[in-house]
């Protein structure tokens, strides 16, 4: 399942109560054992659900898709029971697979546990033009692992499900490509010194920012700030017309902790669209070979890229990486 589709299911389901992001849990990372160990007895992989193995009928979408061989990713997934609700009482082991040429066996790689999350921001969708019968829910909850992938290439991800209810367990499995290097800015990289518009230059502030009103990090030019002597932070989204319906939340998270760190940081937001009735994207999308949004990119003093983040992420994961990027 796609996180378009998870979200689409979202809407017949979610609730609307909101409280603050919250989250639960150690950081994780999985464990890379050599190919081949007992421990690492190799499945069938397929992209499809083996109902047997999946008497509840939970069913996971892959919320991040960037991954790149050589360095530590942000693996995320959220997952839907039989009845469309979001299942945030369990226990999610992950056990990831190379797979053979044969398309479907798998070599065991590494495992680990994730930690969950629960994103609930308080009136996320409140700034935004969202649609009659748009999801409008606040609470979006998923599970994270940080892992590293050793190689590029098909992969495998088989994810066990323990319900703390006492409901039945469940393995699924799910494919998933690894990259030898991201098609976005990597890690190290310099990003693109993209000329956008602001408030100085741009009369028409509803063309700048999709959330009513504004957001007011349409001030600066990444050219201007880019490797200029304080960390960059910029995020792209359209809180408005957002596929996934995560656009709000992170760009909400977002604003919460400028006010914290704006003396040593600075922070730019780019709307995803220039036309969204043509589908024209704004030229920084294209310069940063984004295809997916949001996505949220930290750059160091020096302008590389130090740390990124794909889709949806808690409060916890933004203030780790700003922590991180002001002490560099």
């Amino acid at each position: 399942m796609s996180r378009r589709k998870f979200l689409g299911a979202v809407a017949a389901s979610a609730g609307g109560a909101a409280l603050l992001a919250t989250g639960c849990g150690s950081s994780s990372s999985s464990k890379t054992p050599a190919a081949g160990t007992p421990s690492g007895a190799a499945p069938t992989l397929v992209p499809t659900i083996d109902a047997t193995a999946n008497p509840s009928g939970i069913r996971p979408a892959l919320l991040t898709s960037d991954f790149v061989a050589g360095q530590d990713n942000r693996f995320s997934v959220g997952l839907l029971d039989a009845q469309r609700h979001l299942v945030h009482d369990a226990t999610v082991h992950l056990r990831f697979f190379t797979i053979g040429a044969d398309g479907k066996t798998g070599t065991f790689r590494g495992e680990a546990d994730a930690d969950f999350f629960q994103l609930n921001v308080a009136g996320a969708h409140a700034h935004d033009t969202s649609p009659a019968g748009a999801d409008t829910s606040d609470e979006v909850s998923f599970y994270v692992v940080n892992t590293p992938f050793d190689v590029a290439g098909k992969w495998g991800v088989e994810v066990d499900v323990t319900p703390h209810s006492g409901g039945t367990p469940s393995k699924i499995q799910q494919t998933f490509t690894v990259k030898e290097k991201s098609d976005t800015p990597n890690i190290g990289e310099v990003p693109p010194a993209s000329a956008n518009d602001t408030t100085a230059t741009n009369s028409d502030p509803k063309s700048l920012c999709s959330r009513q009103p504004p957001c007011p990090l349409h001030d600066k030019v990444i050219a201007d700030v880019l490797g200029k002597g304080r960390p960059l932070v910029v995020q792209f989204s359209t809180p408005a017309y957002c596929q996934t319906r995560f656009c709000g939340p992170v760009l909400e998270v977002l604003l919460a902790q400028v006010p914290k760190y704006q003396d040593r940081v600075d922070f730019i937001h780019i709307e995803v669209w220039q036309d969204v009735l043509l589908q024209k994207y704004r030229p920084a999308m294209l310069e940063w070979h984004l295809a997916t949004e949001p996505y949220t990119f930290f750059m160091g003093k020096d302008g590389k890229v130090v740390g990124k983040l794909e889709s949806i992420f808690s409060d916890e994961e933004l203030t780790s990486y700003l922590d991180q990027v002001v002490k560099l």
